[in-house]
């Protein structure tokens, strides 16, 4: 398949120019505002087969409609190339439903890895801006561990902030965990050196700015004394490029895994798609809730598909990412 975007000042425009590149047996896949909002931007594409075999009609119950999955991918400002794979992967898969065939171009582009369930080989060091919701994700992913029978020990490096102490004791009294205090990176050191071979180890860091050098430099010196894994705790329904851009620079001290925040309090979830393409984070898991006796959510390419997908032009009303197993 041949995929290709356009972008004219009106759409008669856009589709001669559709004609003009791709001929006259190009399908139109969607069209939407240009980002500027000065004119339209048309997705157009010509395959050698045609494609009414892959794709339903939406006639009957359960066919996959690429409106239906442009329209959405356009309400939570999908990035354009990004929302050009999607839309052509989507395409080119044989699928029951608009659900799967997201999936299915998810599962393509994205990488998708399970919270742990019992001691990892390193420890998790939890970094993100302030406010992300860190230390309750440390308490959630401790008592993940623990519902499957494991041991859990709980660093915590936040010392200063106003009731940050109480709240994580509260959290590891409640969840049987052991926790330790690190107000720095020597103590860090000697707090990941005293937990037991046998238990989760998860480090909750102070909140960083990502686009403050001094702050990335704390975090690097952290995982190092640690010998941590960083994982990437970040708020749904932030600006995409912005988002990109934080979770660009959280790469650079060596995360490689995403946990999502706040999806309950967020509407839009491009920012999500964005920061796991620009980090090359593998996406873990997402929270709903500060509660810590609300799990954490596991992704995979469908249960996103489903958090993407409920009317693009409406509030979303519930949480398919709840389905996930």
């Amino acid at each position: 398949m041949r995929l290709r975007s356009f972008t004219a000042k009106s759409l008669p425009e856009a589709m001669r120019r559709v004609r003009e590149v791709l001929g006259p047996d190009a399908i139109i896949l969607s069209s939407q505002p240009a980002e500027d909002g000065r004119g339209v931007r048309v997705t157009a594409a010509l395959e050698d087969s045609p494609l009414e075999p892959l794709i339903h009609d939406g006639a009957t119950g359960g066919a996959v409609s690429l409106d239906e999955i442009s329209e959405a991918l356009t309400y939570h400002r999908v990035p354009p190339a990004l929302f050009d794979r999607l839309i052509g992967a989507a395409a080119a898969l044989t699928a029951k439903n608009d659900a799967l065939a997201l999936g299915g171009a998810l599962d393509g582009e994205f990488i998708f890895a399970a919270p742990p369930e019992a001691p990892t080989p390193r420890p998790f060091l939890l970094v993100g801006p302030p406010g992300a919701g860190k230390t309750a994700t440390a308490a959630k992913l401790c008592a993940r561990v623990r519902l499957a029978g494991g041991r859990a020990s709980l660093i915590t490096m936040d010392t200063v902030k106003s009731g940050g102490l109480a709240q994580i004791t509260a959290f590891a009294q409640a969840l049987g965990a052991e926790l330790l205090r690190a107000p720095d990176i020597d103590a860090l050191a000697d707090a990941v050196a005293a937990c037991p071979e046998d238990h989760f180890v998860v480090v909750d860091t102070v909140g960083a700015n990502p686009f403050d050098a001094e702050d990335l430099d704390r975090l690097s010196l952290a995982a190092g004394a640690a010998g941590a894994d960083p994982v990437v705790v970040l708020p749904a329904g932030g600006d995409a490029a912005d988002c990109a851009e934080a979770a660009a620079a959280f790469a650079e001290v060596g995360a490689r895994s995403l946990i999502v925040t706040k999806i309950d309090a967020a509407r839009r979830f491009g920012g999500l798609l964005s920061a796991a393409q620009a980090g090359r984070f593998a996406l873990m898991a997402a929270s709903a809730s500060p509660n810590i006796s609300d799990p954490l959510l596991p992704f995979n390419p469908v249960s996103l598909a489903r958090l993407l997908l409920p009317a693009a032009a409406d509030s979303i009303q519930r949480l398919p990412i709840r389905e996930a197993g």
